[in-house]
């Protein structure tokens, strides 16, 4: 993420559930901890988002807690911020990739149907922090797209 520093908040896991109709609703968990200080915390989310993709302009994806997700490193914050359960809660922004077999995939006894990778940006202008997460669950309709959009984070 650039110039930003360890913050030493890793993703344990995420869950989300998401729904377009030519724009895109999504609604999920990030679940982090800091095992230096020994501490953890659930960030909820939900974003607006626009995009471009392949597929049907409609679809809905999900993904459980216990599928596989993560972050790819820990989250970054820029120098002279902060990130703990202070931060929160914030406005911000979500970039993703994505792409899903749907139920073919399911026909095909595939345990999760589709994945994608996410940036999460914590503030808005200027954002004081941010975390690459991938994961994979399951979609309805196959497809493939690229997203971005305006998200609202707070602590469960």
């Amino acid at each position: 993420m650039g110039m930003m520093y360890d913050s030493g908040w890793s993703i344990d896991t995420t869950e989300e559930i998401s729904g377009s109709i030519l724009f895109g609703v999504s609604s999920g968990k990030i679940y982090m901890s800091n095992a230096s200080e020994g501490d953890s915390m659930v960030v909820s989310y939900r974003c607006v988002s626009v995009g471009a993709g392949k597929g049907p302009p409609v679809g809905a994806a999900w993904s459980k807690k216990t599928d596989p997700s993560g972050g790819f490193d820990n989250v970054g914050v820029l120098p002279g911020q902060l990130f703990d359960c202070m931060s929160f809660p914030c406005s911000g922004y979500m970039f993703g990739v994505g792409a899903s077999a749907g139920e073919i995939g399911s026909i095909l006894g595939m345990d999760v149907t589709g994945g994608g990778v996410s940036i999460a940006l914590f503030g808005m202008w200027p954002v004081f922090a941010g975390v690459k997460l991938w994961g994979l669950g399951n979609g309805v309709l196959p497809g493939a797209g690229v997203t971005g959009g305006l998200a609202h984070f707070w602590i469960e």
